[in-house]
């Protein structure tokens, strides 16, 4: 197979390299782990063949995240969010409608967040060496702590420490633990790697688990060194209908060890599976919702005519800003509004636009946000997101922009500077809820 030519899909404003190769009908989107280089993955015989598996069987679309390998060099590290939508500029850019994404390690979370976000784009879901959290918590013990990842961890990078942890059967080889230290010490430097780290430590995806609704595999090696199988585990326990299918080894590197019986179980799944057909009108998205303080007030001080001068006024803000941060006005509720982001650090930044803005023209606002599922039905839409933002709004201070922590959790890694207010028992709710402040 001829080296496949470099491509670049533009993503607001960042290049991302990727390439596609094969005759198969269907779409597959390999999504990387950590670090990646699309041109120097040829030069590697173990990445050669993997990828030749793959294109007897699938068009093969791969690339470069943000940052990494023959992308644009970005300042830091990207945030959870940025990674995500390299996956949809890519398929948009080689007019793939809909793929099956094989995430491995950390492309693993991008993948989910994708799958929940536009799960008409996905037709099956598979991760490899996957967690749903990236550093060890108190309820979460199955990865590495924060500070053996960001502090200890890059200690080791491009040496042959780093091996062992990642691709233990190749120790011995001297050519192939030559080939893959060059690989890491190429792709980045320890600090740019610390940096990595240090963001994706803040990653977590458990909460959206629940709410995938494509076909979903899991794959895992037993004696994984890098992350425990029992991540896998985890995944295929909390995701819908997910089959787990452990697989022996101990390489953590996808295109190292048994390859074939990767390929084998990706080919196969995705012959037998069948596209749910429920998913086309449901999706993981964060609501807005704001209310103008006072209203009753303004419009008891400023007469019929005048408040209704106001609200075109508000209505003509509110779609301009919601527009600029690529969100949908879904209505008016006469002293506010409810809009829906697909994106969750947008609609933060939205609601914080908002309250400045309508502020300054006179026009006082609170603003609530949760993310979660919703159901389009028309011009529409329904689900628990939008009843739950509701109340959280209900509890906002004129001037506050309140936030669940489900939401909080989602944007970690993107430096919003919240204080915690405390559980709220929000009405309607069975079990309490805890709010933040967006300072």
């Amino acid at each position: 197979m001829d080296i496949p030519s470099t491509r670049y899909a533009n993503c607001d404003g960042i290049d991302i390299a990727y390439q596609v190769f094969g005759q198969g009908e269907k779409d597959l989107v390999y999504v990387p782990g950590t670090i990646s280089n699309i041109e120097m993955a040829w030069e590697d015989p173990n990445q050669v063949r993997f990828f030749q598996s793959l294109a007897e069987r699938f068009r093969v679309i791969i690339f470069d995240k943000r940052g990494q390998g023959v992308s644009d060099p970005i300042q830091g590290a990207p945030t959870f969010e940025e990674r995500m939508e390299d996956v949809g500029a890519v398929m948009d850019a080689v007019g793939s409608t809909s793929a099956t994404l094989l995430g491995t390690s950390e492309g693993g979370p991008m993948c989910i967040l994708f799958a929940a976000t536009y799960p008409e784009k996905v037709e099956n879901l598979i991760l490899h060496g996957s967690m749903a959290k990236f550093c060890k918590g108190e309820d979460y013990p199955f990865m590495p702590t924060r500070e053996n990842l960001v502090e200890e961890f890059p200690k080791t990078w491009g040496t042959r420490e780093s091996i062992a942890i990642f691709a233990p059967d190749i120790l011995g080889d001297a050519e192939a633990e030559k080939a893959f230290i060059r690989f890491q010490r190429q792709v980045c430097s320890p600090n740019i790697i610390r940096q990595t780290y240090e963001m994706t430590t803040k990653m977590d995806v458990r909460s959206v688990l629940p709410l995938i609704d494509v076909p979903t595999l899991i794959l895992q090696r037993r004696k994984d060194r890098a992350v425990d199988y029992r991540n896998g585990r985890y995944l295929a326990d909390h995701i819908p209908n997910a089959t787990y299918l452990e697989l022996p080894g101990r390489n953590h590197v996808i295109f190292l060890g048994e390859t074939q019986d990767v390929v084998r179980a990706v080919t196969q799944f995705v012959e037998i599976s069948k596209p749910a057909e429920s998913n086309r009108d449901k999706r993981l998205s964060t609501a807005l919702f704001t209310d103008i303080v006072g209203s009753t007030e303004m419009l008891s001080r400023m007469g019929d005519r005048l408040w209704r001068k106001t609200l075109d006024r508000h209505d003509a803000l509110t779609s301009e800003a919601v527009a600029e941060f690529k969100g949908r006005v879904i209505k008016s509720t006469g002293d506010g509004s409810l809009s829906l982001f697909d994106k969750p650090s947008r609609a933060i930044r939205c609601a914080a636009c908002l309250v400045e803005m309508l502020g300054k023209a006179g026009i006082p606002i609170r603003a609530g946000l949760h993310v979660g599922e919703v159901r389009v039905r028309g011009d529409d839409v329904t689900g628990m997101v939008i009843h739950t933002a509701a109340r959280v709004v209900d509890q906002a201070r004129p001037g506050e922009v309140l936030i669940t922590r489900l939401l909080a959790n989602l944007t970690a890694d993107q430096g919003f500077a919240v204080e915690n207010c405390g559980t709220h028992q929000l009405k309607g709710l069975s079990e309490q809820t805890e709010l933040l402040r967006v300072q």
